[in-house]
């Protein structure tokens, strides 16, 4: 048997398992925006998902949220600037003719270091909210997520 003929013969499955799993990935993905109803970018926004997430919680506990990050919004705010600010620049230097890696690479370190002031200041806010939650409430929250 040729090469040409074997290469032909493992083609077209490798085609359709390409296909296969793109499809299942952006059904996957589709499923997961449609149900939790809320567009990429605002899933990938700890803010927005922050202020979406605490219109499930019970009164107690969503005034509990809301005054711990109350007083972390502005800096929240602008660690989430930063990042889209980053990624914009990150997106420019890509479609330049040009690719310059240092600078490529200095725009994903600042978006890192942005998106560690944000998650620095959810976990002082997560941590906030838990001290003033009472121990049986934090331990029924707690049950409440899957275990691996």
């Amino acid at each position: 048997m040729s090469g040409g003929a074997t290469r032909s013969r493992w083609l077209w499955p490798l085609l359709v398992a390409s296909l296969s799993v793109n499809i299942l990935l952006g059904a996957y993905v589709g499923t997961l925006m449609w149900r939790l109803d809320m567009p990429l970018a605002e899933a990938t926004d700890p803010v927005r998902l922050l202020t979406r997430a605490t219109g499930f919680l019970p009164a107690d506990d969503r005034r509990l949220v809301e005054a711990a990050f109350r007083s972390r919004q502005a800096a929240l705010t602008t660690s989430e600037a930063g990042v889209r600010q980053a990624r914009d620049r990150i997106v420019a230097l890509l479609q330049a003719p040009e690719l310059d890696e240092p600078a490529v690479r200095a725009a994903f370190a600042e978006a890192r270091d942005w998106r560690l002031k944000t998650f620095g200041e959810l976990v002082d806010g997560v941590l906030t909210v838990l001290r003033e939650m009472p121990p049986e409430r934090r331990r029924e929250l707690m049950g409440n997520f899957p275990r691996t």
